[in-house]
């Protein structure tokens, strides 16, 4: 409601503003016309009359705050002037016989265009009047011929306006629309910018659902993307609980012939009434919707999802809205890409380009994070240093791309034999750490152990001679207070390992001797 008053308010300001300006110009061809039709024949005073005027005209159009006064206050003064000088016009170049009559007709159209009879009828007697007094004054009046012009004023406003008053309601009624369409599309753009900025997920497809219900807010909107099965999964929506669980035991498929037109064609599908599509009847029998329209989103050139807009009760979409609704589902694909591409700098950020573990970078990060949080919760948290036993001697002997290949079939291996979730990394060079959330002493020790024996244990056929692994263990809060007197501790347990003889675990003097390996 208040926008619409809005859309009103700024309607009628602009036609304000435009009547204005079209009373600047056409005082300025006033003026121009009655320098012509002067010509030769003029004494001075008309001369000086018909450029007076002109500068006049040519000030207040040109000077912005005059014109805008001109707005506000002078309306009315400026018009009287007008008035005079078409007067002035009418006596000098002949009265009744002028050939400039017709400038007569202005204001009355002018009138006509407020759709208001009463000023039709004033503008028409004043421009009466004004025939009448040319007339009179040039000695050319002949009452007859005055009331037949004058006839033709009045008849020309009342038509005028008639035809004007015919016309408006549609004028006002499509200017209304385009007001509203500018509104639109300038928070479509809005929404561009902020779905662009974001690599939020959930905030992303939020503000999609927001875009979308503005504008319409009956619609019921869904977000949704296909899973790794081809289901046309609902990531976020404005839909009732009922509603998603109903769907979700019936979803769309990627295989289903429904969703050809987004699928092969990356056209929308529009359904004002799904009850004369079977399919739709099958997926949607438990959630009361009559009209379903989906748009592709677009990822890297596929279509990773769709954008679902429905209604309760049949529905054809407007042509603008569609459009609309389509861009939405674009900026959507592009955003969803944005934070693909963002995901994957990141990844590649944090990875070792050799082993594709973890690297140095994201460990240092990761073990803040995670001693605080060991801290903050009073949970236990481990962390695992091992060292590669021999490896200059292997790298020297066997050459450095033996060496890499060395790393990355470790880095393997550890990664198998850890639990999901544990964070490994390539700590530098031959160095790999492991952190273990949630894990005391005990199972740290349990964990290095299996490392140990898998490295040890690997075939030679893989190797071009025997491997392994030195291991320190810490435990905080156990053997330390912060991350550095963790990591010191765990360092200090590998160099013991080192120096007792290799291919140990270690946990300050303890080794893994006494203690049993789990499998």
């Amino acid at each position: 409601m208040e926008e619409t008053l809005n859309i009103k308010r700024q309607r009628n300001q602009a036609f304000k503003i435009s009547l204005v300006e079209i009373r600047h110009q056409l005082a300025l061809v006033i003026a121009v016309t009655l320098i012509v039709a002067i010509g030769t024949g003029g004494d001075r005073y008309d001369y000086l009359l018909a450029f007076s005027y002109l500068t006049w005209c040519l000030f207040w159009y040109l000077v912005p705050m005059l014109r805008r006064l001109g707005l506000k206050i002078f309306r009315f003064p400026l018009f009287a002037i007008d008035l005079l000088i078409i007067g002035y016009m009418l006596t000098r170049t002949g009265g009744l016989k002028s050939e400039l009559t017709f400038f007569l007709f202005l204001p009355i159209f002018a009138a006509g265009v407020r759709c208001r009879l009463l000023g039709i009828l004033v503008w028409a007697t004043l421009m009466s009047l004004i025939l009448a007094g040319a007339s009179y004054l040039t000695g050319t009046f002949d009452l007859a011929a005055v009331l037949v012009k004058a006839t033709y004023l009045y008849l020309a406003g009342i038509m005028g306006g008639f035809l004007i008053k015919r016309t408006y309601p549609i004028t006002e009624e499509v200017s209304e629309k385009l007001a509203q369409l500018n509104t639109r599309l300038q928070k479509l753009s809005s929404f561009s910018q902020e779905v662009s900025g974001s690599s939020d997920l959930d905030e992303i497809f939020n503000r999609i659902i927001k875009a979308a219900q503005q504008i319409n807010p009956e619609l019921l909107v869904a977000v949704t993307l296909f899973d790794e099965n081809g289901q046309l999964k609902i990531w976020d929506s404005s839909w009732q609980e009922e509603w998603l669980l109903a769907y979700e035991s019936h979803p769309l498929q990627r295989h289903d012939l429904t969703l050809a037109p987004i699928l092969v064609f990356r056209d929308p599908l529009l359904c004002a009434d799904i009850n004369k599509h079977n399919e739709l009847i099958r997926i949607f029998d438990s959630i009361p919707i009559c009209a379903l329209f989906v748009f592709p989103i677009i990822v890297a050139s596929e279509v990773a999802g769709a954008l679902l807009i429905s209604s309760d009760q049949k529905l054809i979409l407007p042509e603008s809205e569609v459009q609309i609704l389509s861009n939405i589902a674009g900026q959507a694909g592009v955003a969803l890409q944005n934070v693909a591409s963002l995901n994957e700098v990141k990844q590649q950020a944090d990875t070792d380009g050799l082993t594709g573990l973890y690297n140095r970078r994201y460990f240092n990060e990761k073990i803040e994070e995670l001693v605080d949080w060991a801290k903050e919760e009073g949970a236990c948290l481990s962390l695992i240093m091992m060292d590669v036993d021999n490896f200059k001697k292997y790298n020297d002997t066997f050459g450095h791309p033996a060496g890499d290949q060395l790393l990355k079939i470790v880095a393997g291996v550890v990664s198998d034999t850890v639990r999901e979730g544990d964070i490994v990394a390539r700590y530098g060079g031959e160095e790999f750490v492991v952190i273990l959330k949630n894990s005391n002493r005990e199972t740290a020790m349990q964990i290095a152990e299996r490392i140990r024996v898998s490295v040890a244990s690997m075939p030679l056929g893989i190797l071009k001679s025997p491997i392994t692994l030195s291991i320190g263990v810490g435990t905080l809060p156990e053997h330390a207070r912060d991350r550095n007197s963790l990591l010191e501790f765990a360092d200090q347990s590998l160099y013991y390992a080192k120096q007792s003889g290799k291919n140990k675990v270690s946990c300050g003097f303890k080794f893994t001797s006494s203690i049993p390996v789990k499998n």
